[in-house]
């Protein structure tokens, strides 16, 4: 599997919004993350949100509003005629799973680069959630091997027994989309950028 292989819907927020308006692969959303103004200053308004929320200036329900109707999404795993599971077009052979509530900043670094460097998978994303304490990790997987949820079951298994993890539930489901952030210290796959420098040299 290769970057331009690998296409996924994308969703302009609100989270309302059932119908994409365009695809976009890794190296896309890579930028996004690292370069987009747009997640940049929603990142830096919900974070001051969250901060003021345990500060007791703000209700917590502020920040599942702010977030829902701000943040843009991927569905990772693949593209949709409609962002529901029994409208999947075409599965991307990527798995997004979710790790909330993981720590510092310190923390995150140090979960984020056992995964990659965990030999079982390839990841091709791995990136701080817009709240600033949770991990999204998006690896490849072979869906002619077994289907998503069986995956995810495996996946679930086997990160509580190497890591002592818990991983988000919802992450099961194929249509599962997840809010694009700022994340200047994003982690790609660097066949992504290889790639891009072999087009450039074309």
């Amino acid at each position: 599997m290769n970057n331009s292989d690998t296409k996924f819907s994308f969703y302009s927020a609100p989270v309302q919004t059932v119908r994409s308006n365009r695809v976009m692969d890794i190296k896309e959303t890579y930028q996004y993350i690292t370069l987009n103004q747009k997640a940049m200053d929603h990142t830096r308004t919900l974070r001051q949100i969250i901060s003021s929320v345990r500060e007791g200036r703000a209700e917590e329900k502020e920040i599942g509003k702010y977030k829902a109707g701000n943040f843009d999404q991927v569905c990772f795993s693949g593209t949709f005629s409609y962002r529901r599971d029994d409208c999947l077009v075409s599965h991307s052979n990527l798995l997004c799973l979710d790790f909330d509530h993981v720590g510092s900043r310190d923390e995150l670094r140090q979960l984020r680069d056992r995964l990659v460097a965990d030999s079982n998978f390839t990841t091709w994303l791995a990136f701080i959630s817009p709240s600033g304490d949770g991990l999204k990790w998006v690896i490849g997987i072979d869906t002619q091997l077994c289907d998503h949820l069986m995956w995810f079951r495996a996946l679930q298994n086997y990160i509580r027994q190497t890591y002592r993890l818990c991983v988000d539930e919802k992450c099961g489901n194929v249509s599962r989309c997840c809010f694009l952030p700022h994340d200047s210290s994003c982690y790609v796959n660097p066949s992504v950028l290889r790639e891009n420098i072999k087009q450039v040299d074309k």
